[in-house]
């Protein structure tokens, strides 16, 4: 039998907050990384942003086509907390101006970015799928 439940239960004062945050340490650098959670919204967003319209030369149609390395990147960047990916001294010390995702490519080794980008996705608890798509994204 299922349990009578309140509307009260979902409203927004009553539920912890989804936005959590945690700090990813790496040896090369005195500071860690703080990376925090991404709403569904924020996740719709980016997605849409790494979705464009392509033509299907089969069926002379146009389809949304989403790239999933871009994906993945704006969804690490996105979470990335501090250090400030946007600071003008931290984008020139690495020769990459306002790109956020590519200042995270500069400044992380690989297997740096895949321990990142696997944290960020289990912090902001995305389907398995997603790990699938950070391993491709990394290759």
């Amino acid at each position: 039998m299922v349990e009578a439940t309140s509307i009260s239960d979902f409203l927004a004062e009553n539920v912890a907050p989804a936005q959590e945050t945690k700090e990813i340490k790496f040896k090369r650098f005195k500071s860690p990384f703080k990376v925090r959670s991404l709403t569904g919204e924020d996740v719709n967003r980016l997605r849409r942003e790494a979705t464009k319209r392509v033509l299907n030369r089969k069926t002379h149609q146009y389809e949304n086509e989403t790239d999933q390395n871009e994906f993945i990147s704006k969804v690490v960047a996105e979470s990335v907390v501090v250090p400030d990916l946007f600071n003008e001294k931290l984008q020139r010390s690495y020769g990459v101006i306002g790109d956020p995702e590519k200042l995270l490519g500069a400044m992380l080794s690989a297997g740096e970015y895949s321990v990142l980008a696997n944290e960020v996705t289990e912090l902001s608890h995305l389907d398995g799928d997603m790990n699938a798509l950070v391993d491709e994204a990394k290759n």
